[in-house]
């Protein structure tokens, strides 16, 4: 890109303003997300879900709350979490590997807020 050099997005224009040249650069792809099943890709949801609350910083959903929102058990949802830590690359434990596995799915496209905001379907 150059001074001046202008992108249009929908309605949108970004018009570059500099009086130094941009040097060109290597732009790095997003990892991708790994392959689920459709009910992995179910918990994931109902884990990041919370992020549609009203409070800005919110928790993702425990274990309790993905097996009462998809009507199975805990150790159910806690098999699919800890396939998807690992399919994931989530390492170590604590309390905030949930909320690492949740940036993580929205970071790299297995959950977007549409997805979020849709009902799940019927078991």
């Amino acid at each position: 890109m150059r001074p001046g050099d202008e992108l249009r997005v929908g309605r949108t224009r970004l018009v570059l303003r500099t009086t130094d040249p941009v040097a060109p650069t290597a732009t790095e792809a997003a990892q991708s997300a790994p392959p689920l099943t459709r009910r992995e890709r179910d918990v994931l949801v109902a884990l990041c879900r919370p992020v549609l609350a009203d409070n800005l910083f919110t928790e993702p959903a425990s274990a309790g709350q993905i097996a009462g929102a998809l009507v199975v058990s805990e150790p159910a949802v806690r098999q699919h979490l800890l396939r998807l830590y690992d399919k994931f690359a989530i390492h170590g434990g604590g309390e905030r590997r949930r909320l690492r596995l949740a940036n993580e799915a929205i970071r790299r496209g297995a959950v977007s807020l549409s997805d979020l905001r849709e009902s799940f379907p019927p078991a």
